[in-house]
């Protein structure tokens, strides 16, 4: 069986807010527990979301 591939063009701007706004809602979760886990995955979706909207 052949695999088709694709390829994926990647904005590395984006990427890179998108895995700086991740990293600081973790480690504000993780020092007051405010979230839950599925919160917490909400806000990673809402963040990933918000970032692909954006224009540069």
């Amino acid at each position: 069986m052949s695999e088709k591939r694709s390829e994926v063009n990647i904005d590395e701007k984006k990427l890179n807010q998108m895995k700086l706004g991740i990293i600081l809602a973790e480690r504000k979760n993780l020092k007051t527990r405010e979230k839950s886990n599925d919160e917490m995955v909400e806000t990673i979706r809402k963040i990933i979301e918000n970032e692909i909207k954006k224009n540069y």
